[in-house]
């Protein structure tokens, strides 16, 4: 617990001692209870939560830490989100090296995508091994240090965010943001592991999927609503990303039960 801290050689002698005889480690976890719109969470080397605060439960609709023990991204994101937390949490690990103010879109509580300034670190086990990782994130629109927005990723984001339901292309992005559509898509690929193209195209499916199970409303408007050009564009990207057209996936997420957000493990492109 002590290597969490910067320390000299001279407070050392004062350090360890307290903190190898502190037993409950967990209770400092507990103080991020009382802390609103901070979201803490820790996972072990196989990528299983194993612990978080009651904010971030709540985030992903869980009533205890029970709920979400043992689960993976996998089993609390839809598909392509989760990938991409996987791959962030491998790089922590592999590294050894902390991964401080990662723009990230995260489906919040009721589903939709929000903006957060996510940290993580890894955890080492007394031998010195990485044996999972902690995580940390805060909400960029309440932060009193808000996203750098000289930063051009941060400008695509929140564009991205804001123009998502219009007819906004990956060359209006770069043109925003200052960069050429080759840096942009660089920069993102670098950042999200997907082109600029992708990226917008996984919001405008979260959303889609939101209102095709918030709402009654007809296939046509939920796809004009989200920024496709017509009913049939926004079947032929269901088709692709989750094998079945918007009429199919209303029917069967109701029929699960499920509400505000997309199931876990179905948004990925469709193979064949």
């Amino acid at each position: 617990m002590a290597d969490l801290i910067s320390t000299s050689a001279s407070t050392t002698s004062i350090l360890d001692p307290f903190f190898d005889s502190l037993d409950d480690v967990a209770s400092i976890l507990r103080l991020f209870d009382f802390v609103p719109d901070v979201y803490v969470y820790i996972k072990n080397r196989d990528g299983q939560f194993v612990a978080g605060n009651k904010p971030w439960l709540r985030m992903r609709g869980a009533n205890s830490i029970a709920d979400v023990v043992g689960k993976t991204d996998r089993e609390l994101h839809p598909l392509f989100w989760a990938r991409q937390y996987q791959e962030e949490d491998r790089r922590v690990m592999d590294s050894g090296c902390e991964l401080p103010e990662q723009i990230w879109l995260v489906p919040s509580e009721n589903g939709k995508l929000k903006t957060f300034i996510s940290t993580k670190i890894p955890l080492r086990s007394g031998g010195g091994d990485v044996i999972g990782i902690a995580g940390v994130m805060h909400s960029a629109a309440k932060t009193s240090a808000p996203i750098d927005m000289q930063d051009p990723i941060a400008q695509a984001t929140e564009l991205i965010a804001k123009r998502f339901r219009g007819s906004l292309t990956v060359a209006e992005i770069a043109s925003a943001v200052g960069l050429s559509v080759s840096q942009l898509n660089r920069r993102f690929r670098t950042n999200f592991q997907v082109p600029p193209s992708e990226y917008l195209q996984r919001v405008r499916v979260h959303h889609a999927g939101c209102m095709l199970s918030d709402t009654d409303a007809p296939i046509s408007e939920v796809a004009l609503d989200t920024g496709f050009f017509d009913q049939a564009h926004l079947t032929r990207t269901f088709r692709r990303w989750l094998g079945m057209t918007p009429t199919e996936f209303r029917r069967s997420f109701r029929h699960q039960g499920g509400h505000g957000n997309l199931p876990p493990n179905s948004i990925a492109p469709t193979t064949g």
